[in-house]
């Protein structure tokens, strides 16, 4: 049986450095731990295009952290600033669907497909 991993990644230029972004298990705990939300019900919204912008960058400083120990909340509202839809590209790599008769990936299965 393959490994279900759990891993998105991406990379947003702004104020003249490449920021890379990583959604794993540790950024999902270090946004829980500093908003006391869950983030998997964060990311939906993320989705769904219904998050206020404090959580957003909650999220994006979250996905920092794996690359940039030292990102502060403002380089996360600057990175944000320079690509809204970064946190959007790395949820959805995050979490890919698949396709039919595949049960490795991390996304819902699709109709028809075994469980």
């Amino acid at each position: 049986m393959m490994a279900n991993s759990f891993l998105g990644e991406t990379e947003v230029s702004a104020d003249g450095k490449i920021w890379k972004l990583r959604c794993d298990f540790n950024a999902m705990i270090a946004f829980q731990e500093a908003t006391g939300m869950d983030a998997l019900d964060a990311f939906e919204g993320v989705e769904e295009d219904n998050v206020d912008f404090v959580i957003l960058r909650h999220i994006m400083h979250a996905f920092l952290q794996h690359h940039h120990e030292d990102a502060s909340l403002k380089d996360a509202g600057s990175v944000l600033s320079a690509d809204l839809d970064a946190v959007s590209r790395v949820i959805a790599s995050a979490s890919p669907e698949l396709d039919e008769g595949d049960t490795s990936g991390n996304g819902p299965a699709v109709a028809g497909s075994a469980a």
